[in-house]
């Protein structure tokens, strides 16, 4: 577990933890060195007075303004290959922008992609957006196995809660619904599947806890929207990838139970791929498996919903690095991430692809 404490109060805490017998580790010592790093504190004054005439780049963070103007201008550059859509409004009425890319093959299965569903994990966004520019702009030089699908790319999903990271709160997780004298709802734990399940350890019901589920499934915009266009698209999805930050590891379902889900071996195998090919890319090794196993219980979160009820077969989350900066990575490892982490996308397409084609002969040899 990691507490954020204020500096003045930390020995105090120190000493309590002490007294209890309880072991801790001091992780960061100054938060503000670490998003000084992050950011650069001259660039954040600047992008906090305006950030809509700076280019896209992976350099540094960027606010909503400048990756929906990106998304805009692949979509004018690439009008062939591009559809930029809104999907639905947030709380507060700001758009969800989604980047679909497709050569228009009406034979094309698809993947699903999004970042920032908790707005803390800024390289989630970043490493989507990455992903993004790359198969845009290399398009015609990929394998069939990313070209022959359609991709429905989601940058930010919280968008209001992103915003609210920029200018107020860091550290800020959920999405900026009023519920009585407390504020958001944990999107993640806002799915159908599993909804609830496993009380206080899968979610809260308490409105001022950061896992609180909401008072139904899907009781908020930003994740009805995503259930509306999986759900309601003309298309059969693939793939599910969820990204987030942090942890290095490949999880996939269930979350809301201990128990095995159906293709679990399969699952495993495919998040294995993924991570073979980041460490082939960057040396940085990824743990694979289910998200009961590796983190938690997680009741109610999407990739147990695009698995269970959506019957998306590769449904994965993504914890993308790093471990000793928290969600505070360093701007600097933003492109090292964003490689690793398009390597094993773009592996696990291979995988899909071979997994179908064999499946295919096994059925017509019948």
């Amino acid at each position: 577990m990691d507490v954020m404490v204020e500096g003045p109060r930390a020995t105090q805490v120190a000493s309590m933890l002490h007294e209890r017998e309880i072991p801790y580790a001091i992780a960061v010592g100054d938060v503000n060195v670490l998003l000084e790093r992050e950011q650069g504190t001259v660039l954040n004054k600047l992008r906090r007075n305006s950030s809509a005439n700076r280019t896209m780049d992976w350099h540094t963070y960027h606010r909503l303004d400048s990756i929906y103007a990106f998304i805009d201008n692949l979509g004018r550059e690439y009008p062939y290959l591009c559809t930029v859509m809104v999907i639905g409004k947030s709380v507060e009425g700001r758009d969800l922008k989604l980047l679909k890319i497709s050569n228009g093959n009406s034979t094309n299965t698809s993947v699903w992609m999004d970042g920032s569903i908790h707005p803390r994990e800024w390289i989630s966004t970043a490493v989507v957006t990455y992903i993004a520019n790359h198969l845009v702009r290399n398009f015609t030089n990929l394998s069939d196995s990313v070209t022959n699908k359609d991709w429905y790319i989601l940058p930010v999903l919280n968008p209001d809660g992103y915003e609210y990271t920029h200018t107020y709160d860091r550290m800020w997780r959920k999405n900026r619904a009023p519920y009585g004298e407390c504020v958001g709802v944990d999107l993640n734990r806002n799915f159908s599947y599993g909804w609830g399940e496993k009380g206080e350890e899968g979610s809260s019901d308490d409105p001022g806890n950061i896992f609180f589920r909401g008072s139904k499934a899907f009781s908020e915009p930003e994740t009805s929207a995503v259930k509306r266009l999986i759900v309601g698209a003309d298309t059969t999805f693939k793939v599910f990838l969820s990204f987030h930050s942090y942890g290095e590891v490949i999880i996939f379902p269930w979350g809301y139970t201990g128990d095995p889900c159906p293709d679990y071996v399969e699952l495993l195998e495919g998040g294995t791929a993924m991570a073979k090919a980041i460490f082939e890319t960057s040396g940085h090794t990824y743990k694979v498996g289910s998200t009961k196993d590796l983190m938690y219980y997680a009741a109610g979160n999407s990739i147990d919903w695009s698995y269970g009820v959506a019957n998306i077969p590769y449904s994965y989350m993504v914890e993308l690095r790093g471990k000793q900066y928290r969600f505070l990575l360093p701007r600097e490892e933003i492109i090292p991430t964003a490689r690793e982490a398009m390597s094993g996308v773009l592996r696990l397409m291979e995988f899909v692809d071979t997994r179908t084609k064999s499946a295919q002969s096994c059925a017509s040899t019948k």
